[in-house]
């Protein structure tokens, strides 16, 4: 008897700065899709908005500048219209600003196609990291201390320069939380709307901040942005998933302990997405206790922000046993090697057997 198979188009690509890590991780789901119960369709956006359905020799090529040329003669153009039409299910692979946002689960949502990840308010909270602190922060999960400077302040500080440690030590700034509560070096500086690390520096020094301010600010070209400015936190650094069972129970995966690179201040881009870079463990090293108190600590940021059937949350495990969280993720890189990957190992799921589990779960936990 023939049985007809659930359409998965895995959309990648994308308008975000974030493109490439997008390709990489589509192709990693194409490859290990089971085909006896999908039919994959491979679906690429381009920065400029347009969609093709995909050829499957592109997926070979190493990036998306080595196909990108060929798709208006060599590819089909479609448009967001033509999806119910085309794919029962959207496997999100597109990463940063438009994809995870929102503005892309806004878009399937009013065409009735189910997808990945947190839902619309899920995704709207889960881009913007200032609105995620003051939501943690409120619910008693730790946080670092810091403040948000708008575009028009680092406009401000760049013709009075002197004024920066002023602003960024003042208790009187409006913060994430109630004071900055006296922030010094060294401190982070990140964009409040990128991922993958991009836009981000340490500044040790205090001729370092106004660079750093104006290329977060700058990190998305043609968009200013506020920008972040956080103490930095020691500790044990950790990325922990947690997926949902089809009971609607926590499935958690054992957190990966990160170790970077030496003279490295922070997990660079680099480090994330080129082969051999920094080291990770997976399960963490630390006690059971520890792993049970970075896992709970996840699962009630999920909670908190309005993440559905996975989540990838980053922290750190402090000297003093405390769990601060510096960037909840309702979707993760699927790269080859990616932390999903790693960890859905250590508990006895194949890459396939993992991709399955995340469509299967969607699809028991409609309504679309």
């Amino acid at each position: 008897m023939h049985t007809i198979k659930t359409r998965v188009g895995v959309l990648m690509g994308g308008k975000s700065i974030e493109r490439e890590v997008s390709f990489n991780s589509g192709r990693t789901i194409c490859d290990h899709l089971d085909s006896s119960q999908y039919e994959v369709i491979p679906i690429f956006q381009q920065s400029s908005g347009a969609l093709y359905l995909l050829p499957w020799r592109f997926l070979s090529r190493g990036k998306i500048s080595d196909f990108e040329h060929r798709l208006a003669t060599e590819a089909t153009s479609i448009t967001w219209d033509d999806l119910p039409s085309l794919i029962d299910f959207v496997y999100i692979a597109m990463h940063g600003r438009y994809a995870e946002d929102g503005t892309l689960q806004g878009m399937l949502a009013l065409l009735g196609i189910p997808y990945l990840g947190a839902k619309l308010l899920g995704s709207a909270i889960g881009m913007d990291k200032a609105i995620q602190k003051k939501i943690l922060a409120a619910h008693g999960i730790a946080v670092p201390h810091g403040i948000v400077l708008e575009p028009h302040e680092i406009q401000f500080l760049q013709q009075n320069p002197s004024k920066i440690l002023n602003i960024i030590s003042s208790d009187a700034h409006p913060s994430i939380q109630t004071q900055a509560q006296g922030l010094h070096l060294p401190l982070i500086i990140k964009p409040h709307k990128e991922g993958s690390s991009l836009g981000m520096s340490v500044v040790k020094k205090e001729e370092e901040l106004l660079p750093a301010l104006i290329a977060a600010c700058h990190a998305n070209s043609g968009i200013q942005q506020s920008v972040m400015v956080e103490e930095k936190i020691e500790g044990m650094e950790f990325t922990c998933i947690i997926l949902t069972n089809i009971d609607g129970s926590p499935l958690f995966m054992p957190p990966t302990e990160i170790v970077h690179e030496a003279g490295s201040d922070f997990y660079t881009y680099d480090q994330k997405y080129m082969p051999g870079r920094a080291m990770k463990y997976t399960p963490a090293r630390c006690t059971d206790d520890e792993i049970q108190l970075i896992q709970q600590t996840c699962l009630r940021v999920m909670h908190c922000l309005e993440f559905s059937n996975m989540a990838r949350i980053d922290g750190f495990l402090t000297p003093d046993k405390r769990v601060v969280i510096i960037d909840p993720n309702t979707l993760t890189g699927m790269g080859p090697s990616s932390f999903i990957f790693r960890q859905a190992a250590e508990v006895g799921m194949s890459h396939t057997k993992l991709i399955n589990h995340l469509i299967e779960t969607e699809l028991a936990h409609g309504p679309y």
